[in-house]
């Protein structure tokens, strides 16, 4: 049984009710983007635009060089950090959503770009354009991936504990 709340990932992000008030609309907002949809936590989607092969690209070069300096202990952009508990994979989700935040925005510039390029007849520009656009489009997708995964996860965890409890 999967549920639409998420208690563990409520804290992350919500300075309002750690403060003792309800959230914002802004905070609210921001919830409903970044939770994943229905149609996103199967993660079918997204291995359907082969997201786990870009993955395994991008992992084998920043990645790689993230792992090589030892930045893969504690939870970030790359890395869930070596202990896998709820308050790691709350902070990997919250890096996730920032990740996010800087390359939704490049997409949309770089798509805007490519189109200008199209229209003033400058193929090479819209070409690289057009692959950043797609890069960044494929960073996103990577983002809201792992975040589905998280929040499954942590559904998991939140199951286990309620049937340790009974």
């Amino acid at each position: 049984m999967v549920s639409n709340e998420f208690p563990i990932i409520g804290g992350v992000y919500s300075l309002g009710s750690f403060l003792g008030r309800e959230k914002s609309r802004f905070e609210r907002v921001t919830d409903w983007y970044f939770e994943p949809k229905s149609f996103e936590r199967s993660g079918k989607l997204y291995e359907s635009l082969k997201i786990r092969l870009f993955k395994k690209l991008i992992m084998g070069s920043v990645g790689f060089a993230f792992k090589k300096a030892g930045k893969n202990d504690v939870p970030r952009t790359y890395f869930v950090g070596k202990q896998r508990t709820g308050d790691s994979l709350k902070t990997y989700e919250l890096f996730a959503r920032i990740n996010e935040m800087i390359h939704v925005p490049l997409a949309v510039t770089m798509s805007y770009y490519c189109l200008e390029k199209i229209s003033n007849d400058d193929y090479s520009g819209a070409i690289v354009s057009g692959f950043f656009a797609v890069l960044n489009a494929y960073c996103v997708m990577l983002q809201r991936y792992n975040r589905a995964r998280v929040y499954n996860t942590l559904d998991k965890l939140i199951e286990n504990e309620s049937a340790g409890e009974l």
